[in-house]
């Protein structure tokens, strides 16, 4: 009977302090992403209101971005290239390369609307997720409707580039 206590108190214990450990090295990266998504969101706190759909139409699209924060810009040009890949600054290196080709089988949208729901870094990298809510006129591969993530890198440029777009059902 003692044995079972004996080994049953071991067991307990060496879970405790298995669990402890588990803990103390999860929390760094936790609180380490949670500055990062802090870092990111005050770049540009208007950009990044939760409440505000961004709506953008082919027929007033204009180059250059509409606010200062170099996040929201990215996801703008992309946006903005979706619609209409010939501006200015639709540059291959700052939005994925098949927003830019040709697709005569596929119609591109002529309206995208969006709006932010979160904000999320990507482990092991200085990468970020941005999720949004969002609508178009066209199917575009189901990319712009519902629940779209874009992935950020940081340039060498101090921009920010969209290097992959997906939809979540």
């Amino acid at each position: 009977m003692i044995k079972r206590i004996f080994l049953i108190s071991i067991f307990i214990l060496f879970f405790g302090v298995t669990a402890r450990i588990v803990y103390h090295l999860q929390t760094p990266v936790q609180i380490e992403n949670e500055k990062f998504v802090a870092e990111v969101q005050n770049e540009g706190t208007s950009s990044f209101d939760a409440e505000s759909v961004h709506v953008y139409k082919a027929e007033n699209l204009e180059p250059g971005c509409s606010a200062t924060d170099k996040i929201f810009c990215a996801i703008e040009r992309t946006v903005k290239c979706t619609i209409s890949p010939e501006l200015t600054d639709c540059d291959k290196d700052l939005v994925p390369a098949f927003i830019l080709g040709k697709t005569e089988d596929v119609e591109r949208p002529t309206e995208i609307s969006f709006k932010f729901s979160k904000i999320k870094p990507i482990a092991d990298s200085n990468d970020i997720s941005i999720y949004t809510q969002s609508d178009c006129n066209a199917m575009w591969f189901g990319l712009c409707k519902g629940t779209v993530v874009y992935t950020l890198t940081s340039k060498n440029n101090g921009k920010w580039a969209v290097s992959n777009i997906f939809a979540l059902e």
